[in-house]
């Protein structure tokens, strides 16, 4: 059981779950709809999602050896249980389609209610999950939008499984997540990118150099609150969507230590922590901001 958590890399699943709770407070605020047993459903899919994803990555990056060679943080490198033999990367594979056939198989529920809606949706998550880190890690600047748009639509995909439509409130969800989790990959990248870069992937780290990333990452937090400010104005979001703003100190606060310890993963760490409860923590207070607004309004 310890194997699996690993290769699963269940400390990274709470993700899923603030961005699932922020998409049924989404369609919850805009439509008055809410489904429990729906809802407990979508979250369980979601929940396997994410974990297949990281299993296969796992996978992959055994399989290329890449794994063996990064230098492991509490929040990037990859894990040890194929590099030190505790688990065959058969197994890793394993866990990884069962995760995901599982997933399918909630997916095949809501598709049969929102087939036209859905389907885009799902099919392009699927693709993502299998090809991400064997094909499409090694196009040029593509890492990031795949993984962030990935889990936008987990949030967007959550709102249609309630709303059963995609409209401004869905996309005030889904642009802010896809910002966000793009930026905690780039971030967690940089202390990868020599070994990255040798394994022949090309995200925006390699292509970039970690100084010009360092502040292309700044930018992009910027862009995050721009959206939700935004969403706001143009009335896709409540007024109280804008408490996420509350996390602007902790985004100062990562951006000055990337600028400054770029190239120096040890003293870069504590921003990679920062970009976590940056990341998680705006996106709760997002859904929590949908959540008043139906009291407010």
């Amino acid at each position: 059981m310890g194997n699996i958590v690993s290769i699963t890399r269940v400390n990274f699943l709470p993700l899923t779950v603030v961005i699932v709770v922020a998409g049924l407070a989404g369609s919850f605020y805009a439509h008055g709809a809410f489904n429990g047993f729906d809802a407990l459903l979508v979250l369980v899919g979601a929940l396997l999602t994410h974990a297949s994803v990281n299993a296969f990555n796992n996978y992959f990056d055994y399989r290329s050896r890449i794994d063996a060679r990064t230098v492991k943080t509490p929040f990037s490198g990859g894990v040890e249980v194929l590099v030190k033999g505790e688990m065959k990367s058969t197994n890793a594979l394993a866990v990884a389609t069962t995760c995901l056939v599982a997933a399918f198989l909630i997916g095949i529920y809501f598709l049969s209610r929102l087939f036209n809606v859905l389907l885009p949706l799902v099919l392009y998550g699927g693709l993502m999950i299998v090809l991400y880190t064997p094909v499409l890690s090694r196009i040029h600047g593509l890492s990031e939008i795949v993984a962030g748009s990935g889990f936008g639509l987990m949030g967007l995909g959550v709102y249609v499984t309630q709303a059963g439509l995609i409209d401004g409130t869905g996309l005030a969800i889904f642009v802010p997540v896809t910002i966000l989790v793009a930026m905690l990959l780039f971030l967690n990248e940089f202390p990868d990118a020599e070994v990255d870069r040798e394994a022949g992937r090309r995200h925006l780290v390699t292509l970039l150099g970690k100084r010009k990333a360092a502040k292309i990452y700044g930018i992009c937090l910027a862009a995050t609150y721009l959206s939700i400010l935004l969403a706001v104005t143009l009335g896709a979001a409540p007024i109280p969507t804008l408490i996420s703003f509350l996390t602007v100190p902790i985004s100062y606060r990562a951006a000055k230590l990337t600028l400054k310890n770029y190239d120096r993963t040890s003293d870069l760490i504590p921003a990679l922590g920062l970009n976590v409860i940056m990341i998680l923590s705006t996106i709760a207070l997002l859904g929590t901001g949908f959540l008043i607004g139906l009291v407010v309004r």
